[in-house]
């Protein structure tokens, strides 16, 4: 389900239900009374999604999972009292008591006492280890912002051991372009081996490392001509690969750029090289398809080759990572802060599979943290890349499904408006478990930035909605 998301689920009480329901009858108690707490158990679960004060529609959240929650007691917020206070209801009248106080001109808020869950930690041994987590937020991304599809990132170089045990689960059969056949096994070496656990090592598979982004690794073989790369994006971009990584000096190359726009062009993909060490000469241009990565440090100080042609700047120096013989092990240079950029992007791609190559960019240029002069410079481009600010951007672009009415010609709902996309309206009249089917005769209607959607069977039912949103 390449560039498909779905989103929203919520859930509409049809005008004839509404006029009929019975709302339950409240008692308010002292959120600070401990007695309130104590009688509360057990947890049980509730159906996410729910009709707020103001007519909107309280999201479930990206993954529609069902949230657990005190049995019998709502917290509220009351206009004029300095403290929440607790709603007692009866038990299974919590989600209608929550619609019934968010009504009340009286009621600043009120909400499910929901059970809440730690801030996610891989449980990956060694993930300590690995600075540039920190430094990027990984954990507060992978937190905030799930992914709903898993992008693929080309290795371009030498095979990286396939059968990794911390990358094997997540590789998938790659290609020889000079031999022009599959590649389905390799021992690896160091230099492709530790970029690809840094894009991509599996997370939270108590194993080793974790790596940057949610996403299948395809390793392409290559001998270094600029020939061979270029037949290496093509490949990816023909076989729907989204993000290239070239850890390899050619970011200057107009071949290589023609191949990045054809990248971007076919498979909505970046392709990502290297920013060179203080080694190699610095390139004279920067070319606009091409993003080449400059080398930081844990207190984010610039250690590469400058110049005209950086655009990004991302940890490198001493990174921890996978290495061959099934290890692990440290390196140092472009060649991998160019892998920890490169999965950045999958990251991003992957939790908002609708933004085009062209809106990830804009994206990590506005969220990136500016430690040269402001704005671009030749030592960090744009900053060095920040995958927590740019995961919270991506998941708020998301489209967001909406009920904006409820009359006698049904549901009207709405959402944001991709002109490149095909929509997809689903309905259940259940959530527990939904069983989902297409509203075929759904009416559409679109102005510049929403798509309005109409139920014309819903006016005497009551149905869960989810869109389904896929680029053309």
């Amino acid at each position: 389900m390449v560039g498909a998301v779905v989103v929203g689920q919520v859930w509409a009480v049809g005008v004839c239900a509404i006029a009929g329901v019975k709302l339950p009858t409240v008692s308010l108690e002292r959120f600070d009374d401990a007695r309130i707490l104590q009688d509360a158990v057990p947890l049980v679960y509730a159906d996410t999604g729910y009709i707020s004060s103001g007519g909107d529609v309280d999201h479930a959240d990206s993954q529609f999972q069902r949230k657990r929650y005190r049995r019998g007691l709502l917290l509220a917020k009351f206009k004029g009292r300095p403290l929440v206070d607790a709603v007692r209801v009866a038990p299974g009248d919590e989600e209608m008591g929550v619609r019934r106080m968010r009504m009340r001109p009286d009621v600043e808020f009120c909400e499910l006492d929901t059970l809440q869950q730690r801030a996610f930690v891989p449980d990956d041994p060694l993930v300590a280890g690995q600075w540039h987590h920190a430094v990027l937020g990984s954990f507060s991304a992978w937190d905030v912002a799930p992914v709903l599809e898993s992008v693929r990132i080309a290795i371009v170089d030498t095979p990286f051991q396939m059968d990794h045990p911390d990358l094997a689960a997540n590789t998938d059969e790659g290609w020889d372009v000079v031999l022009g056949q599959p590649v389905f096994s390799g021992a690896g070496i160091a230099h492709s081996t530790l970029g690809a656990g840094l894009a991509a090592a599996v997370v939270n598979n108590a194993t080793g490392v974790a790596g940057i982004a949610h996403s299948r690794l395809v390793p392409i073989n290559i001998e270094g001509s600029l020939s061979d790369m270029y037949k290496a994006v093509i490949w990816a971009a023909d076989h729907g690969v989204r993000v290239v990584n070239i850890s390899w000096t050619g970011g200057d190359s107009d071949t290589l750029n023609a191949a990045a726009n054809y990248l971007k062009e076919q498979a909505r993909g970046v392709l990502v090289m290297a920013g060179g060490n203080s080694d190699v000469p610095a390139y004279a241009t920067n070319q606009p398809a091409i993003f080449c990565v400059s080398m930081t440090d844990s207190a984010d100080r610039m250690l590469s080759r400058s110049g005209l042609h950086v655009d990004f700047a991302a940890p490198g120096w001493s990174v921890f990572s996978t290495t061959t013989g099934a290890s692990y092990g440290y390196g140092t240079g472009t060649s991998y802060a160019a892998p920890v950029f490169s999965g950045v992007v999958a990251q991003i791609m992957g939790i908002n599979p609708l933004l085009s190559a062209d809106e990830v960019i804009a994206i990590l240029k506005q969220t990136a943290v500016d430690r040269g002069p402001a704005g671009w410079d030749e030592w960090y481009g744009w900053g060095r890349v920040d995958l927590f600010g740019a995961a919270a951007a991506a998941a708020v672009r998301l489209p967001h499904l909406t009920l904006v009415g409820l009359d006698h010609e049904g549901v009207h709902l709405a959402a944001d408006y991709y002109p490149d996309c095909s929509y997809t309206l689903w309905a259940a009249s259940s959530a527990a478990p939904p069983q989902w089917s297409p509203v075929i005769d759904a009416l559409w209607s679109t102005n510049a930035s929403r798509v309005l959607i109409q139920d014309p069977n819903s006016a005497h039912l009551a149905r869960f909605y989810r869109l389904e949103v896929r680029v053309r």
